[in-house]
């Protein structure tokens, strides 16, 4: 069965308040409010509130102030040597137009398109799948209020490689789950609500000694063609990529590895000649099956990132990658934030231009659990940072973008 972790970070100088919501097939319930101390991390189960069951969650700060908030799923896979997991960054607001780039029910995937209705009435949401090398195909989905309801991929268009978007008639939140080799492996991630001429993805990586490999997954949703670049921001510097062009409503597969040398930490920049949207999926064997992640991109750089979830103790890992898509050096500012507020760890580092860096929370936290935040402290130059976690001797793993 599935265990989930709800990781809530306080970044605020005071102690705030957290009201949790589940939204469960039968409507929704409520918890006990959770008091967060300053700058701090705290986690909880839902099993401990609601038992065994299909779930959304929505947390509020009764103070109106900014928290952040991620959700990590663990779970073992029929004669698996490793337990797996996949994790997502929330949402800070539903809307009626998402896009998700990833998506597969061939290969041995199930896909499965997951949507949070938090409105007090049904929604209807329009599903349009992008076909790669076929083209759109389109279904309509029931999902009754104050609810969550899944889909699954091959039920709506059979074994496809495929793009979705969602047009619902009330705000809603989708995310999507695949799952391989009888749930041995799996990734999930939320989607973006705008296609725009630039994404950033700050994870990426080819070879090392567990063989990672990497996919960008780009969708096109436009009527009419795009022309598409992408450049690798690699420890050395830029690697720009020769375009290509993608038809109308597409979806289009790229694999890093076949582009860089192997053993390469890489962020990338997706560029469009009319707006479209990116993602990036990694896989990698460690002896014990194969195992993945996976994140959606962001369409711009920011000063501030927030990263609930993070932990290096029994055995986990906890990176930090940061992706400076600026033609000049930026320096950052690291924050590892402890569940009780007492004994984080502060400390700058400079990135290159145009390059990704590498951070592993154990040279600062060698064993316990931190939220993270990076700040770029370089006047006007903003940056793009995800989170890699692994255990299991890198077994199994999970990866998410950071909030804003």
């Amino acid at each position: 069965g599935f265990e989930t972790y709800i990781t809530i970070q306080n970044p605020n100088t005071t102690a705030v308040t957290a009201m949790v919501t589940y939204m469960t097939k039968t409507g929704p319930q409520t918890r006990a409010d959770i008091t967060l101390p300053p700058i701090s991390q705290t986690v909880i189960n839902p099993r401990n509130d609601i038992g065994a069951t299909d779930f959304s969650t929505k947390v509020e700060c009764k103070e109106k102030k900014t928290i952040a908030v991620d959700r990590r799923m663990i779970w073992m896979g029929p004669n698996a040597a490793s337990p797996e997991g996949h994790a997502s960054i929330g949402v800070t607001s539903p809307a009626k137009t998402w896009y998700l780039p990833e998506g597969s029910s061939k290969w041995g995937f199930e896909c499965w398109l997951l949507i949070q209705n938090p409105n007090a009435t049904d929604a209807t949401a329009t599903v349009t799948y992008m076909i790669e090398g076929e083209g759109p195909k389109t279904i309509t989905h029931n999902i009754p209020k104050a609810s969550r309801a899944s889909f699954n991929m091959e039920t709506d268009i059979g074994q496809k490689d495929a793009s979705i978007k969602v047009v619902s008639n009330q705000p809603v939140i989708p995310e999507r789950a695949m799952y391989r080799n009888n749930r041995r492996g799996g990734h999930d991630s939320i989607g973006a609500t705008a296609p725009a001429t630039d994404y950033y993805l700050a994870e990426g990586a080819t070879g090392y000694n567990v063989n990672y490999i990497t996919y960008v997954l780009v969708q096109n949703p436009n009527a009419t063609p795009a022309d598409v670049t992408l450049t690798y921001m690699t420890p050395t510097g830029a690697k720009p990529q020769a375009p290509f062009t993608m038809p109308a409503n597409s979806r289009k597969t790229i694999r890093v590895n076949d582009q860089l040398e192997p053993n390469t930490d890489v962020s990338t920049k997706v560029h469009g000649s009319a707006p479209i949207i990116a993602e990036r999926a990694m896989y990698w064997d460690n002896g014990t099956g194969e195992a993945c992640h996976d994140s959606i991109g962001m369409s711009s750089p920011y000063t501030t990132f927030c990263l609930p979830d993070g932990e290096t103790y029994n055995g986990t890992e906890t990176w930090i990658l940061v992706q400076n898509p600026n033609n000049e050096e930026v320096t950052v500012e690291i924050t590892y934030m402890t569940p009780t507020g007492t004994g984080n760890a502060v400390f700058t580092e400079k990135i290159p231009a145009n390059s990704r860096k590498t951070f592993n929370m154990s040279d600062k936290i060698p064993s316990g659990r931190a939220a993270i935040k990076v700040t770029s402290k370089t006047s006007g130059k903003k940056i793009m940072v995800e989170r890699a976690m692994y255990w299991n001797n890198r077994g199994a793993g999970t990866d998410t973008i950071g909030g804003i």
